[in-house]
């Protein structure tokens, strides 16, 4: 169905227009205009969350079974390729990468490319091939006249070539001379802007109700765009229906990690496009007041009322146990779902799952295999002399005790190719960027235990090597990578000698890095622990000690900002909140002894209204209550190790009144149980409080949540650290004694010096004591 749609817009198009060619500079290659606005990535999996594309509404005569046209513009930068795309050696290639959504028929797709070359290139012998697929789509020439200039050229392609999943290649041949050509020569190189765009066409496509497909259409994995699912509610919905929304967040790795998330909410009214609803015989949204009751807990798919080609994903029930039930069932996987309408007969209460077994994160409990930390162990092995580095993730609980350790030993085994000269070949090992260590590769094949293994898509021609390396715990936080490069020499043994490009190198998948044995102990408040890692929440990746408190009659921003959050902690474990409760300010017995994730704006959070004289920052309404904390540095006692460390209570505030918008978020330790944390997020108006996801989805702003206080406004936040701290976890009494005196170190000597004055005093009295009895000894 989707070719023959296909065939249609194209033959339409051909009557319409005359179809341009593959390649259209208006007359050759031009200098390059200034560059447009940057937009949202497309298909590359990169740290920082994508963006809205610029979309331009097209007009065009809809084909049978698509909508409306719209047109989107996506820059080579946001797909993985950089802000350049640097083409070197002879034979240099770039691959960018990006899909096509299975709700959505590409019917124009043009390739906008920046570029420029060297002008020591040969023309006729160099030249730039693009290739879609592995099929050529153009060849762009190489000529004296442009050369070192920027140009640009515009490619149409056939939208029938395109995949679900695309490879964009750009390789470059390139040639300086006819005779004893270095293919490293510095003169090989061409250059392609980031800001090269892929424009495409789509029309949405009315896609079947089919449980089958999920998370299709709601999520797909092709689309890297920012994952944005609406969430649709009744007017006022109850505390149980917001339980089963946050149960039912996207919790998948794969889907939230690198994109970020997003979850508008309507209230009553449905939006265009794919929705999640939610809903029972006696609340429901109003568009939907004509569905048939409900029999019992169901997960349904339905046509949008609003959007012909939009689908609903309709969570229901009879009351809120029934839509507990359905969440639940939908929360933990829907690989047996078929068809449009399924019934949930039996859904069990699961057991709560243990302290930091989160999926997404390292074991604690043994050495993990770094074959666990990748999704194929062919991302463990690189090419070329000085290929790419390998780079593995993992992520640690924030409160992870690594203090005073020798560091985290890893035992790594890693296979490469002989090198020609092993001086100037070489590993070197980072950690967040931050260099390890550096080892020289060997010739002789003398090698650690790895060389008997035998690994996929590896030759015998490789070494093996064994190395026990311990990364410093300081250079660990909650999300690391660690990265491996290798450098192999390249050296030409005579003027027309070419080396060969084909060595290779792997890190083996059995190495190893070891966590287990560290005890779990942080002092707290620390909003960068819960900003990177949704800690103490994630503590449990069920979130089984944690309730959400909310205003009386949240706003659709509270529950917007609930959802975010939630979606950001459950990014962080893996796991769906399936224990998760969410309440209002006067259910005591869902405060205590739990976790709390205060949201509400000014006046209409009655919990923050009552804790207001204990914080030492808040917002309300046009007041804003800022607290400065003590330093304890003096010329009297600083010399002693006194006040090496500042003094984080409250020494003054100030009350300010202003009408700007402005969001808080605070952390501090529960009023109702000790040991027990808050997160609380406010503003002056429930809108403002979005300005926190706006932060916590910006990969520079949330590296400035800190402390127990940030106020956000717009790109700009400012942390502090004041008020009462509280610790969680716990160390041996000699560990803890030990870290809270390694702060003041002339006072640890002191008390040094003064414990061997008391022993060596009472060795002199022992002394003198038996000399006593001896002298008496010999008086008799």
């Amino acid at each position: 169905m989707r070719r023959l749609l296909l065939i249609i817009l194209s033959l339409t198009s051909c009557v319409l227009t005359a179809a341009p060619g593959p390649t259209k500079p208006a007359n050759g290659p031009t200098a390059m205009p200034a560059a447009g606005p940057m937009s949202a990535p497309l298909s590359a999996p990169i740290v920082a969350p994508a963006t809205a594309p610029t979309t331009t509404p097209v007009t065009t005569a809809a084909a049978d079974g698509a909508g409306p046209a719209v047109t989107r513009t996506y820059p080579l930068s946001g797909m993985g390729g950089g802000t350049v795309l640097r083409l070197r050696t002879t034979n240099g290639i770039e691959v960018v990468r990006f899909g096509a959504r299975a709700d959505e028929l590409v019917t124009r797709a043009v390739l906008r490319l920046r570029y420029s070359y060297s002008p020591a290139l040969i023309p006729g012998q160099s030249h730039i091939k693009v290739l879609l697929n592995d099929e050529v789509l153009t060849v762009l020439p190489v000529t004296p006249e442009n050369a070192g200039k920027t140009l640009t050229s515009d490619i149409e392609i056939d939208p029938r070539v395109l995949t679900d999943y695309n490879a964009l290649a750009l390789q470059f041949i390139g040639h300086y001379t006819d005779k004893c050509e270095d293919a490293l020569h510095s003169s090989l190189w061409a250059e392609v802007s980031g800001a090269s765009t892929l424009q495409l066409t789509v029309r949405p496509l009315a896609v079947a109700t089919d449980l089958a497909r999920l998370p299709e259409p709601f999520f797909d994995l092709r689309d890297s765009r920012r994952l944005t699912l609406p969430f649709v509610f009744a007017a006022r919905p109850t505390h149980a229906t917001l339980r089963a929304a946050a149960v039912s967040l996207p919790n998948h790795e794969a889907l939230t990690a690198w994109r970020g998330s997003r979850f508008p909410v309507t209230l009553n009214q449905l939006p265009h496009g794919h929705a999640v609803v939610f809903a029972t015989n006696t609340e429901r949204p109003a568009a939907l007041a004509t569905l048939a009751p409900f029999a019992g807990p169901s997960i349904s798919v339905i046509r949008n009322p609003a959007d012909p080609f939009g689908l609903l994903l309709l969570v229901g029930g009879r009351d809120a146990a029934d839509l507990k039930a359905a969440a639940d069932a939908l929360a933990r996987g829907s690989a047996a779902m078929s068809g449009s309408q399924i019934a949930v007969a039996a859904s069990r209460t699961e057991r709560p799952r243990a302290a930091y077994d989160a999926p997404n994160w390292v074991r604690m409990d043994r050495p993990v295999k770094f074959g666990e930390l990748v999704e194929d162990k062919q991302q463990l092995q690189v090419f070329g002399h000085a290929p790419a580095p390998v780079r593995i993730n993992l992520r640690i609980p924030p409160d992870l005790f690594t203090w005073h350790s020798r560091g985290v030993p890893v035992s790594l085994k890693f296979r490469y190719t002989p090198p020609i000269r092993a001086s100037e070949s070489r590993m070197s090992m980072s950690i967040n960027d931050e260099l390890l260590a550096s080892l020289n590769l060997r010739s002789s094949g003398q090698g650690g235990d790895s060389a008997h293994l035998v690994l996929p898509l590896l030759e015998n021609g490789l070494l093996g090597e064994g190395k026990e390396v311990l990364v410093p715990a300081f250079k660990l936080g909650s999300r690391n990578q660690m990265q491996y490069s290798f450098s192999f020499s390249y050296q030409k043994e005579g003027p027309c000698e070419t080396q060969i490009d084909n060595v290779r190198a792997m890190i083996d998948a059995d190495s190893t890095i070891d966590f287990s044995g560290y005890p779990h102990y942080a002092e707290m408040p620390n909003l960068g622990y819960f900003a990177s890692a949704g800690f103490p929440f994630s503590k449990f990746a069920d979130l089984a000690q944690t309730t959400v408190v909310l205003p009386d009659a949240p706003a659709a921003q509270d529950i917007e900002v609930m959802l975010g959050l939630l979606g950001r902690v459950g990014e962080s474990t893996g796991y769906p909140a399936t224990l998760v409760e969410v309440t209002t300010a006067g259910n005591d017995t869902l405060l205590k002894d739990r976790d709390l994730l205060v949201i509400g704006a000014a006046g209409q959070q009655k919990l923050l209204q009552r804790w207001s004289a204990k914080l030492p920052a808040a917002l309300d309404g046009r007041t804003r209550k800022i607290s400065q904390p003590v330093s304890t540095a003096s010329s009297l006692f600083d010399w002693l190790g006194f006040g090496t460390n500042p003094d984080p209570q409250v020494a003054s505030s100030e009350s300010l009144s202003g009408s700007g918008p402005m969001a808080l978020m605070t952390g501090f330790e529960s009023p109702i149980t000790a040991g027990r944390s808050v997160v609380a997020v406010t503003a002056g108006t429930p809108q403002d409080m979005l300005q926190v996801l706006d932060a916590l989805a910006d990969e520079v702003t949330v590296r400035s949540l800190q402390g127990s206080a940030a106020f956000v406004s717009g790109k700009r936040v400012e942390s502090m650290l004041v008020g009462d701290t509280y610790k969680l976890g716990e160390l041996p009494w000699w560990t803890l004694i030990w870290f809270h005196m390694s702060g003041h170190p002339v006072l640890l000597g002191l008390m040094g010096v003064l414990a061997v004055l008391v022993i060596a005093f009472a060795l002199w009295r022992s002394l003198r004591a038996i000399a006593a009895r001896r002298l008496k000894v010999d008086q008799r």
